[in-house]
């Protein structure tokens, strides 16, 4: 049975709107991946997914959180690799020693990424104790001299103006280790509510494309 154009032209709106959030998304610098554990240890990339007005990356600095520690950059060939220290606002006392500084950002320079392509820039650290957004700023530098500086946030209104900045959404565990105790978020296996809200989203998108692709086939 045909329906009317009516489908057709429903079906082709829920594809455009589902590409358009899509490609929002991919504008700007992301984490990938983006929903962790607090107190955890947690590796993401840093996707950069074009250059400046069609210009080619050749410099990329992502700045480091406070409470975010144990920082380690992937190597991230042909780039050259900066790990840049910061002094610590309370020194940390140890059997060895005391320390006095921490990783302040990481810079990847002398590549020569095209407006075409796009590359993942990856960190290894640990997480502090918290839930909700941890927010990450990210400096783009191009060929042109250009910056695309993704360092925004959101307003107390939920909007963001100009170049959003990276961001993590920390959850806490809520697994017990089986014997009536919290589990440590380390080695917990079960995400919180919070991470259940995005791999529901996630489904929710993946049922929004079967619906459209059904429409157009009943079109």
């Amino acid at each position: 049975m045909k329906f009317s154009s009516s489908v057709t032209v429903l079906a082709s709106a829920l594809v455009s709107a589902i590409l358009l959030g899509s490609s929002s998304v991919e504008a700007h610098v992301t984490a990938n991946p983006s929903v962790a554990v607090s107190g955890g240890y947690f590796q993401s990339n840093f996707r950069v997914p074009h250059g400046c007005d069609g210009n080619a990356t050749d410099s990329v600095t992502v700045e480091i959180p406070k409470g975010v520690s144990g920082v380690k950059p992937k190597a991230t060939v042909p780039w050259i690799t900066n790990i840049n220290m910061v002094p610590l606002d309370t020194p940390i006392t140890t059997p060895t020693g005391t320390i006095n500084t921490t990783v302040g950002s990481i810079t990847w320079s002398g590549g020569n990424l095209l407006d075409s392509y796009y590359e993942d820039f990856g960190l290894q650290f640990k997480l502090p104790v918290m839930e909700g957004p941890l927010y990450w700023s990210v400096y783009q530098h191009c060929t042109n001299g250009a910056w695309n500086n993704w360092t925004n946030i959101p307003d107390a209104s939920g909007k963001t103006a100009g170049f959003p900045a990276a961001v993590i959404t920390v959850a806490n565990a809520t697994t017990t280790d089986g014997h009536g105790g919290s589990a440590s978020p380390s080695t917990s296996s079960k995400p919180s509510s919070a991470v259940g809200v995005f791999q529901s989203m996630a489904t929710f998108h993946s049922v929004l494309i079967g619906a459209a692709a059904l429409l157009m086939t009943m079109a």
